[in-house]
């Protein structure tokens, strides 16, 4: 049973078509990325996998569960970080993180907290509240809470977007151990193709809501005669316009 499983998912808001009948597996254990042009339908395919907005047709089945039909226990095993999302301004970093472990369900509270707190090196600022931190710091407690629960999948929308090179550098280090270590599938879509090039198995380019093409970064190097990702993406982008 693969993780993800999207088959013909169609997704419109009124007259717009977002999602235009796509469909692909991702493997388990596998690091996939979703990419494309802005207004492509990635975020709207990662909300449509998450359950936050349902398909118009089509569907999606994550770790074996429906999605529309199951999705309490699909999303119990699943996780999820984005730049754009918020906390509650007036918890405290560690609130945060035990409110997120309640959610999940985790068993161990306290356990799971000082284990995401000691891989992303949060001891400093754990007793602080969330409003006194920069968008960088927000963005670390952002990918702490998405390995709280040990997920076996994690989808990642641009998360290291407010991070300096360093603290990006680190929390990608985080993100390939975890998966080396554990198995945990990742999907992810960012506009970085220098961390995109570096962390993914395999790439799923997207345009005006379609899937345009499919390989390895490096099967897509050559397909496209590009010498890295940024190349690629720009060809994909010029010829998907045609």
């Amino acid at each position: 049973m693969p993780a993800i499983r999207v088959s013909g998912l169609v997704k419109r808001f009124k007259a717009q078509t977002a999602v235009d009948g796509i469909s692909f597996e991702v493997p388990r254990g596998q690091v996939c990325a979703l990419l494309g042009p802005n207004g492509a339908g990635k975020t709207t395919t990662i909300q449509c996998m998450l359950g936050l907005t349902l398909p118009t047709e089509g569907s999606i089945e994550v770790l074996g569960h429906d999605v529309v039909a199951d999705r309490t226990t699909a999303i119990s095993r699943t996780n999820f970080a984005a730049s754009y999302t918020s906390f509650p301004w007036r918890l405290r970093v560690r609130e945060v993180l035990r409110v997120y472990a309640g959610l999940y369900d985790v068993e161990d509270h306290e356990a799971a907290i000082a284990r995401v707190v000691e891989l992303f090196g949060l001891e400093d600022m754990s007793s602080q509240p969330v409003q006194s931190l920069s968008s960088g710091q927000q963005t670390l407690i952002n990918l702490a809470k998405a390995l709280i629960n040990q997920p076996e999948l994690l989808i990642l929308d641009e998360p290291t977007a407010s991070l300096d090179p360093e603290n990006a550098f680190h929390a990608r280090g985080i993100i390939q151990q975890t998966a080396a270590e554990t198995g945990m599938t990742v999907f992810i879509t960012s506009h970085n193709m220098p961390e995109i090039e570096k962390i993914a198995d395999r790439v799923l380019f997207i345009s005006e809501g379609r899937i345009v093409a499919d390989a390895s970064p490096s099967d897509l190097r050559d397909q496209f005669k590009a010498g890295d990702l940024e190349e690629v993406f720009l060809a994909v982008a010029r010829e998907s316009r045609r």
